[in-house]
């Protein structure tokens, strides 16, 4: 058995899921291979895939913040990783993103998330929750699965990405992909999450692939098998073992391998 762990806004979705790459996961999952999905998304991205009509195993959403079965008995079932959040870490966030960078900041707890907006009128911090009224500020969150926020450019993302785990790296992961930010809690990424799932399922680490496109699917292509799309950033290009057209070509190089 094999897994193929697939990123999906610029690695399987590119403009749309084609006919050809959803006949090579239908071949890839009746040869009795899993294809799942690992993203930074949040738990909606299930409805997402009900709404592509696109039968796959599982999801990993959060960048492995949670996992989501799709088939079978456990379809909809939830594993999540929360982190308990009191040591004013996301208070920093906030108000260092809103400061800084002039952007909100969004936290997830599974199905819920909760955006507020840091101002500094006469330089006192303000925080306006966006959402869910009983949270009047970032301290009425006491855990979360992720964080999130977006900058300008991607030089700024990175540059908040670097300042968030110089001061928060024992707490949480900041992740960079282009201009957004994910924030899930420290020792979680995409790699992770695909480990914990392959360990799950039986699967050595031998037989795991993983696609993806951007910086926040680094550890991934690391830890497993990696494989780039054409449209990849350079330093994942590099990274990977292959790089390849799309999902399909991916599932050809895999099985052909088998």
């Amino acid at each position: 058995m094999y897994i193929l762990a697939s990123d999906y806004d610029g690695t399987l979705n590119r403009g749309g899921i084609s006919a050809p790459v959803r006949e090579a996961i239908a071949r890839f999952r009746a040869a009795g291979n899993l294809f799942g999905i690992v993203t930074g998304r949040d738990y909606w991205m299930y409805e997402t895939v009900a709404r592509e009509n696109l039968p796959i195993d599982f999801i990993l959403a959060m960048n492995g913040a949670m996992l989501i079965a799709t088939d079978g008995e456990r379809a909809g079932e939830i594993l999540r990783v929360e982190r308990q959040q009191n040591n004013g870490c996301l208070r920093w966030i906030v108000g260092h993103v809103g400061k800084n960078y002039g952007q909100d900041v969004s936290t997830v707890l599974v199905r819920d998330r909760v955006t507020f907006h840091a101002a500094f009128p006469d330089g006192n911090e303000r925080f306006a929750p966006l959402s869910r009224a009983d949270a009047d500020s970032p301290d009425g969150i006491k855990a979360f699965s992720q964080m999130n926020t977006r900058c300008d450019t991607e030089a700024l993302a990175r540059r908040c990405v670097e300042e968030i785990n110089a001061r928060w790296g024992d707490t949480v992961n900041a992740l960079q992909n282009g201009v957004c930010i994910d924030i899930p809690p420290a020792g979680i990424d995409k790699g992770e999450g695909v480990a914990r799932y392959a360990d799950s399922m039986g699967v050595p680490p031998d037989n795991v692939y993983c696609a993806g496109d951007n910086m926040n699917d680094c550890a991934m292509i690391a830890r497993f098998h990696g494989l780039a799309v054409e449209n990849a950033v350079p330093a994942l290009k590099s990274a990977a073992e292959a790089t390849l057209p799309d999902i399909a070509a991916m599932i050809d190089y895999i099985m052909n391998r088998a």
